[in-house]
């Protein structure tokens, strides 16, 4: 009987042990659930069935063991399956399916900008832009970090004649879901989303669009001095990005020496980058990687103790709207174009 016993406790232990270490190092939701949900159940055993479950066959045991190990590899199996693609991670063929879960609404808050799927080109249709704007002439609005897309469908639904609007997500089944907005707010023509590493397609996109706007401005173009990197984008916001606190984890803040050069050789004298952020820290080394390029951007104040009180823009993203309602404070900085 102490054998049994001892047989039972030891593997149910090793069973508790491989679950732990397998749910630990998943980064899912279901992961955890499924480790809480198996614990507080040992927990609330009553004392006889305890006894019970001590004394149980070492098969039921072994059998119970097994099966906490299939559903753990089933829910690691599931986000291998997302990790097997080789190709653009927004061009995964898969993403259509997890789409239709209403669980992949709930995506993953961060992820590593760096990693070597993020550092793949997206790929766009053959016809882009010229496919998903009706009038390449307009100025352009680009919103680098639009999560779902919420402050550019406000945008472009509330001033449908003053930009077109353009949003970078780097999160594939985000994006996923803020282009099946688009056309839901009936906004189609007016407002794009991409799925893509800013720093690795920034200026792929911009040089795209510059060539689709000089070829529809042809006669323009071919009389004036070819300053024609400029693809009149004169608006740019980076709003609440991921703050990426950790000291060894800064390279993956989104707003980079390049970055900032990038948009300069793409935007008009004039042209205005707003920044904000609930996180000071953050907002300052966004606002210090423009500063430091002072030949192709001023900001608003001299002091970097000096914030701008208000929203230039005047519709809220959803993050800012939710940071004001618990009362904190957002912190914002206005550069314009040399």
């Amino acid at each position: 009987m102490k054998g049994s016993i001892s047989l039972s406790l030891l593997l149910t232990m090793l069973g508790g042990s491989y679950l732990f270490w397998n749910t630990a190092r998943s980064s899912s939701k279901k992961g955890r659930i499924l480790f809480a949900n198996a614990f507080s159940g040992v927990s609330s055993l009553s004392a006889n069935k305890r006894t019970r479950f001590l004394v149980a066959s070492p098969l039921s045991t072994t059998t119970e063991s097994s099966d906490l190990s299939s559903t753990t590899d089933s829910i690691k199996n599931k986000h291998d399956d997302e990790d097997r693609w080789d190709g653009s991670p927004w061009d995964n063929p898969n993403l259509s399916e997890r789409a239709k879960s209403k669980k992949s609404v709930r995506s993953r808050q961060h992820v590593n900008p760096l990693a070597k799927k993020f550092q793949q080109s997206t790929v766009l249709s053959e016809n882009w832009p010229r496919d998903v704007y009706q009038n390449l002439s307009k100025p352009l609005f680009l919103d680098i970090g639009c999560s779902r897309g919420g402050f550019l469908i406000d945008m472009a639904t509330q001033r449908p004649e003053d930009y077109n609007y353009l949003g970078l997500e780097i999160r594939p089944i985000v994006v996923y879901h803020a282009k099946e907005r688009i056309t839901r707010h009936n906004l189609d023509g007016r407002l794009d989303f991409v799925g893509c590493n800013a720093n690795v397609d920034l200026e792929r996109l911009l040089t795209i669009l510059t060539t689709e706007q000089n070829r529809k401005n042809d006669d323009e173009s071919s009389t004036s001095d070819s300053d024609s990197d400029s693809c009149n984008l004169q608006m740019v916001t980076i709003q609440f990005p991921d703050p990426h606190f950790k000291a060894r984890h800064s390279k993956r803040r989104v707003v980079t020496p390049e970055l900032v050069q990038t948009l300069a050789k793409f935007m008009p004298t004039g042209a205005t980058v707003f920044l904000q952020s609930d996180v000071q820290s953050v907002l300052d080394e966004m606002r210090i990687q423009f500063r430091e390029q002072p030949e192709y951007f001023q900001d608003t104040y001299e002091s970097l103790t000096d914030y701008e009180t208000e929203n230039i823009i005047g519709i809220p993203t959803e993050r800012e709207t939710s940071v004001l309602e618990r009362e904190l404070p957002v912190y914002r900085s206005i550069f314009t174009r040399t």
